[in-house]
């Protein structure tokens, strides 16, 4: 990847700029023990970085439960959402802020967020860091037809800005995250969390330690 050619990075959220990972699990697991489902902690490692409606999908047909399509979807995100409003400190990962404030001031690199969340959960959150008005255009699941990692938040980023898949990087921490972004024709680079450690990320143009390793490319 010749870096002088990127036009676009392209952040995931939870779990590359927040550290929010362990909400989204606590949230599932508290919808499923209402229905008497109970989900080894370990279990949960296949599903990060795929959207709601998927993982739902799966834990349907794997644990043959009678519910309407988006039923488990709609009350998690209700919990996340409260929970969101009500946390105060909503914590980054390490050099997320830093990130983001350097690529926003970026002389020619635009930078978007392509998420599986839901507008207001993605909203939320950016605004209790004052984050919100740093990115040239959000793509969340409500924008798009599938979630990852299909590619379709990255691809509807790339019409938006009228780029092509190989002038952006996307910004990923799992197996999914970076599956929608090599189907979508973006170079990755990986930064790896507690919850996707061991996932297959052999398709990643770059592994990182932390975002500052992202600004430190970008500055050599």
């Amino acid at each position: 990847m010749n870096k002088e050619e990127i036009k676009a990075i392209l952040f995931d959220l939870d779990g590359t700029l927040y550290k929010t990972e362990a909400y989204q699990l606590k949230a599932w697991d508290d919808v499923l023990k209402k229905r008497g489902v109970f989900v080894n902690p370990k279990d949960y490692f296949k599903y990060i970085g795929k959207t709601a409606f998927e993982v739902e999908k799966d834990i349907a047909e794997e644990y043959n439960l009678d519910i309407q399509p988006g039923e488990l979807e709609k009350e998690k995100e209700a919990l996340l959402l409260q929970w969101f409003k009500d946390d105060d400190d909503l914590e980054l990962m390490p050099y997320a802020k830093e990130a983001v404030e350097f690529f926003s001031n970026h002389p020619t690199l635009k930078m978007g967020l392509c998420t599986s969340g839901s507008k207001k959960e993605v909203v939320c959150k950016l605004k209790k860091n004052g984050l919100c008005e740093c990115f040239d255009l959000i793509i969340t699941k409500d924008e798009v037809l599938n979630g990852k990692p299909a590619p379709d938040v990255y691809l509807e980023a790339m019409r938006r800005l009228e780029l092509k898949g190989n002038e952006c990087l996307a910004v990923e921490d799992t197996e999914h995250g970076l599956e929608a972004a090599k189907q979508a024709g973006a170079y990755c680079f990986v930064v790896p969390q507690e919850f996707s450690k061991g996932q297959n990320f052999s398709k990643a143009d770059r592994i990182l330690n932390s975002l500052n390793d992202l600004i430190i490319f970008f500055k050599s």
